[in-house]
């Protein structure tokens, strides 16, 4: 008899087989699962309290609270005004105006002896004459570095207490001296210059009732005045 050949079954494609899940399927099986459980139940107050007590055996850093060292931190007190202004910063602007709508000066008492030097002869010049001594030259110096940056005019008075006619001369005699130093050595426009023989605090404290400086009564005094711009045009 005649055998017949086995037909040969055709090989399956490597793989797994259709009925095998994978690990990935499984963690997405038990993930869809607590999700729905946690979805669908609730928990007791008292199950809630013995999984913090569970955790806080286990995790006592839970516990703990974060305290923050403020040592670094600087304490302060806001500072506030006591009246907040409707215009300006510190003052209200409307009381500082004038009728012109410009703002009022203000002239202290001390205005005027600000603007004038005044200086001990005896120091200024050498013995009773009009040579200009080492400590006065430095003085000079100085003063007509701040000439150079203040504008107008300048009044040079060298006098004493007595008033007669030789300390008049030797009082125009030292100013003018004192006034070519200024122009010659630092410079100066001469003609801001002028000298004179009579006390310019005297005539001022006579003008204003005020009592006569006392420098002005004690020996021989160099004055040196800046005028205002009122004066000096």
């Amino acid at each position: 008899m005649i055998q017949k050949e086995r037909q040969v079954e055709p090989e399956s494609e490597p793989g797994a087989p259709e009925w095998m899940v994978t690990f990935s399927d499984c963690m997405t099986l038990l993930l869809t699962f607590f999700v729905l459980l946690l979805s669908f139940s609730s928990f007791d107050d008292k199950v809630f309290l013995l999984f913090r007590g569970t955790l806080l055996v286990d995790l006592p850093s839970l516990h703990q609270q974060v305290k923050r060292s403020r040592d670094s931190v600087v304490s302060f007190e806001e500072i506030r005004p006591k009246e907040e202004l409707e215009t300006g910063s510190e003052k209200p602007t409307l009381e500082n105006k004038s009728k012109t709508n410009l703002l009022k000066e203000k002239e202290s008492k001390e205005f005027h002896m600000k603007k004038v030097f005044v200086g001990d002869s005896d120091w200024f010049f050498w013995g009773k004459g009009t040579a200009i001594s080492a400590w006065g030259r430095k003085t000079l110096e100085v003063l007509g570095a701040f000439l150079k940056r203040v504008p107008g005019r300048v009044v040079i008075s060298e006098n004493g207490p007595k008033g007669d006619k030789k300390d008049e001369q030797l009082g125009l005699e030292r100013a003018w001296t004192v006034m070519e130093s200024l122009t010659s050595q630092q410079g100066l426009d001469k003609a801001r210059f002028s000298i004179s023989a009579a006390s310019t605090l005297a005539q001022w404290a006579t003008d204003e009732h005020e009592p006569t400086p006392r420098h002005t009564k004690e020996g021989r005094t160099l004055e040196i005045v800046i005028l205002e711009r009122s004066i000096s045009n």
